[in-house]
């Protein structure tokens, strides 16, 4: 901070801190997660988030093998708000076709949340063995 407030009349002068718009307010979903073992934890996923990211804010994420939807590890199935996930894209329905997915699971990666009341079962928790599909 300068004597007399000189920076914030130099700033003034050239335009810089006048007219802010507020800040955008982030629209954020709580979303559960059923675990194997049969536990559960509940975390909030950011609008446009996908399953996988807002599972990593728990103690337990969904697995994941790749970073292109190419393994089909991230699958989960949806307990309750189907209507509050992006629709299944063409690239999802590949993935599970190629790797003999569950056609009516969803990829955790490719699932984003776009609403509340999303309740879904992890099949493959991060840091264990995978199970068989």
């Amino acid at each position: 901070m300068t004597p007399f407030g000189i920076r914030k009349k130099l700033l003034s002068l050239v335009g810089i801190g006048k007219n802010k718009e507020p800040p955008v307010e982030v629209v954020k979903y709580p979303v559960t997660f059923f675990l194997p073992d049969g536990t559960e934890f509940e975390t909030y996923a950011k609008e446009g988030d996908s399953l996988v990211l807002a599972s990593g804010r728990g103690a337990s994420p969904i697995a994941t093998g790749c970073a292109d939807c190419s393994c089909a590890v991230c699958q989960v199935e949806v307990v309750e708000g189907v209507e509050s996930l992006t629709p299944e894209n063409d690239r999802e329905k590949w993935c599970k076709k190629e790797n003999s997915a569950d056609p009516v699971r969803r990829l955790g990666c490719q699932a984003g949340v776009v609403g509340p009341g999303v309740k879904v079962k992890i099949i493959n928790v991060f840091g264990e063995e995978p199970l068989e599909f």
